[in-house]
């Protein structure tokens, strides 16, 4: 068996399409461990929205292949050039009663890879994170509502009822996908949800 610091992990990427990634796993970690299998937008600032999809897998065997299906993430990953990685960190991928994985240093493995056919681009699901990261940092219950200075900010809404009660209004904004949901009798934004909801 290799010494812990000599471990080695390599990959082989294979684009299968609709959103499924192949990884190969080729590695001389010992035995079981799990790693961190994703992909993530190329060329990200740090400050930006993260852009990417992962899932823990658990490594049985030193050569191994998994299948990563990026149509589970919580949002369609755009069109773009992508970093197709696995990592292993021995904090918590390395399992109990396997001592001697906990010994081994931080590995990673990428590969650059292609993903299209989502029909999104990358400036508009840019726009969308930003857009909801500032939702979040500025929004707050029972704010006063005016839907001119918030369509200056989130772009057009669309006015629909809500199911909240009959004093409530759902105004959705599509270009972030958040609804607002306000009180016509106060003129207050109540609260705000994701997605195109109706309470």
């Amino acid at each position: 068996m290799a010494k812990a610091e000599e471990a080695e992990l390599s990959i082989t990427i294979k684009v299968l399409g609709e959103g499924r990634i192949a990884f190969d796993i080729d590695t001389t970690i010992p035995l079981p461990v799990e790693v961190l299998v994703g992909v993530s937008l190329k060329d990200q600032a740090p400050d930006d929205v993260f852009v990417g999809y992962s899932e823990k897998y658990r490594i049985e065997k030193s050569q191994s292949s998994f299948v990563l299906d990026t149509r589970l993430a919580k949002d369609p990953l755009p069109d773009g050039e992508y970093e197709a990685e696995v990592t292993f960190y021995p904090r918590w991928g390395a399992k109990n009663g396997n001592p001697d994985a906990k010994a081994v240093p931080e590995l990673r493995a990428k590969e650059d890879i292609s993903l299209s056919g989502t029909g999104i681009d990358r400036e508009s699901a840019e726009k969308k994170n930003e857009l909801q990261r500032w939702v979040m940092l500025n929004l707050e219950m029972n704010m006063r509502w005016d839907r001119g200075t918030f369509e200056e900010k989130l772009g057009k809404a669309v006015k629909g009822p809500s199911t909240m009660s009959h004093l409530h209004d759902a105004y959705y904004f599509p270009d972030p996908d958040v609804t607002l949901l306000v009180n016509r009798l106060k003129n207050e934004m109540t609260v705000w949800r994701l997605g195109n909801v109706t309470e």
